[in-house]
C-alpha cells in the first residue's frame, strides 16, 4: 500500500475534521487569490486611467520647467511650431510609436448668457485624442459608452466637449452655444464661440466641474499661436516606456527639455501599487498562520489519538523518519485538496463577477465602472506551492513528538 493511499485513508477516518481543515485551507486560498486578482484589476485600471483615459499618452515630452511654471505668460513654456515638427519627423521614423500627438493647455472662462464659470482645457486633433482614448477598457461604464453626444472631428472645428459638471452647473445641454474667453500669448484677451457637441465624465473626480476638451485648431486660435505645451505619445507596448523615454532623453537632452513616463505623471500609480503589495503580503501572512495553525491542530489531535497506532507500526518495523512521512503525507494532501477547492472557488467567483458585471465608484473616477476579478496564473501557482509546503511543514513537530516515545510507552497510552 502506498503512502498517499495509507494517508488518504487516515484521513477519510476521521471526515469531518477533515473536511473542516480543508475548508480553512481552501477560504483561504480563494481568499488570497480573490484579493490579489481584484489587486490586479486596480493596477491595470489606474494604468489605463494614466496613459489612456486622460490621454496621457505612454511617455511625454515637455520644455523644462513647463510643467512647473506659475508665471502670466502662457507662451513662456511653449514648444514652438517649428519644434513640434521636429519632434514628430523624429519619433515618426520610430515603428514603436503609435501617436505623436501635440497638446495645448488652455484657462480660461466660459460664458453661458452672462453666467460665466472657469474652465481648464486640452486642445488636440480629435482623430489623435480618440486614437489614445479608445484604447482605454479598464474604466468602461456597464455599457461602455463614454460621452453623450456626437462625435468631434477636424470637421467640427468649434466643437467641444464639457462635463457633466459643467453641464448641470451651467445647464448646458448637447448644441449650446458657449463663449470661450482667454488671454493670448501675447497678453490680450480673445474670445471665440463654440458649440458643445459632447457632455462627458472624466477619470478625475476634481476636474469635473471644469474640464473642456477642444480641436487644437480652436485652442491655438484662442490663444492665437502655433505652438504646442507638450506632445504625448503612445506606443504599440508598455515595456517600450523607458527605452523609448531614453531615446527621447538622448536626442534632445535634458538640459532644455523634460522627458516624462507616464508613471512619473502622477505618483499615484506606485504610490498606490506599493500599498496594495503591502496590504496583500500582511493579507498572505495572516491567512497563511490562520491555515497553518488550523492544519497544526487536525494533525496534533490525530497524533494523540493514534498514538496507540503509532506504537504498532512502530513495532511492525516502522522507523521514526516514516512516521513523520506518514503525517506529513497526510498534511499535504489536506493542503492539495484545499488548495484545489479554493481554486475552483476563484475561477467560480471570477467568472461569476464578469457574467454580472457589478459596478462601482471608485475614489478617483466621478462614474460607475464595471469592476472584475482578474485570474492571475502567477500567483495562483504560487500560493498553491507555498500552502501545501506550510500545511506539510504543519505536520513536522507533532509527528516527531510521537515519533521519539518509546513503542511500550505509546503501546499504553490511553
Amino acid at each position: 500500500m502506498s503512502w498517499i493511499s495509507l494517508a488518504l485513508r487516515n484521513l477519510l477516518r476521521n471526515a469531518r475534521r477533515s473536511i473542516t481543515t480543508i475548508a480553512a485551507v481552501a477560504l483561504g486560498y480563494a481568499a488570497i487569490n480573490i484579493l490579489a486578482g481584484f489587486t490586479a484589476y486596480m493596477f491595470a485600471s489606474i494604468e489605463d486611467a494614466h496613459i489612456y483615459e486622460q490621454v496621457n499618452g505612454h511617455v511625454q515630452i515637455w520644455k523644462k520647467g513647463a510643467r512647473e511654471y506659475g508665471g502670466s505668460d502662457p507662451a513662456a513654456c511653449l514648444i514652438s511650431e517649428e519644434e513640434f515638427a521636429e519632434i514628430k519627423a523624429f519619433t515618426n521614423e520610430d515603428e514603436r510609436v503609435l501617436v505623436s500627438a501635440g497638446l495645448l493647455e488652455i484657462k480660461g472662462n466660459v460664458d453661458v448668457d452672462g453666467t460665466s464659470g472657469f474652465f481648464v482645457a486640452q486642445a488636440m486633433v480629435p482623430e489623435e485624442r480618440d486614437a489614445i482614448h479608445s484604447r482605454s477598457t479598464a474604466l468602461r461604464s456597464a455599457d461602455g459608452s463614454t460621452y453623450e453626444g456626437k462625435p468631434i472631428t477636424s470637421e467640427t472645428p468649434f466643437g467641444i466637449s464639457i462635463t457633466t459638471g459643467m453641464a448641470e452647473n451651467l445647464a448646458l445641454a448637447i448644441d449650446s452655444p458657449i463663449m470661450l474667453v482667454s488671454p493670448t500669448v501675447n497678453g490680450q484677451m480673445n474670445a471665440l464661440d463654440a458649440e458643445v457637441m459632447q457632455i462627458a465624465e472624466v477619470a478625475s473626480e476634481a476636474l469635473n466641474n471644469r474640464y473642456i476638451f477642444m480641436p487644437l485648431e480652436l485652442g491655438q486660435a484662442l490663444y492665437e499661436t502655433g505652438g504646442v505645451s507638450c506632445v504625448r505619445f503612445m506606443l504599440g507596448d508598455n515595456t517600450d516606456t523607458d527605452a523609448f523615454a531614453a531615446k527621447l532623453s538622448e536626442k534632445f537632452g535634458e538640459d532644455q527639455w523634460e522627458v516624462i513616463p507616464w508613471y512619473d505623471v502622477s505618483k499615484l500609480y506606485l504610490r498606490t501599487k506599493n500599498m496594495f503589495d503591502i496590504i496583500f503580503g500582511v493579507v498572505f501572512v495572516i491567512i497563511a498562520t490562520i491555515v497553518t495553525m488550523s492544519v497544526l491542530n487536525t494533525i496534533g489531535m490525530a497524533v494523540v489519538e493514534r498514538t496507540r497506532e503509532i506504537g504498532t507500526l512502530r513495532a511492525i518495523g516502522l522507523k521514526r523518519p516514516g512516521v513523520v512521512r506518514l503525517f506529513g503525507t497526510e498534511s499535504a494532501l489536506l493542503g492539495i485538496i484545499g488548495a484545489i477547492s479554493g481554486l475552483l472557488i476563484v475561477l467560480v467567483f471570477a467568472y461569476a463577477i464578469a457574467a454580472v458585471k457589478p459596478t462601482w465608484e471608485p475614489p478617483v473616477t466621478a462614474r460607475e465602472i464595471v469592476w472584475e476579478i482578474r485570474i492571475q496564473p502567477f500567483h495562483l501557482l504560487t500560493t498553491f506551492v507555498l500552502l501545501v509546503i506550510f500545511t506539510a511543514l504543519a505536520a513536522i513537530a507533532p509527528a516527531r513528538r510521537a515519533a521519539k516515545q518509546s513503542i511500550v510507552d505509546s503501546l499504553g497510552h490511553v
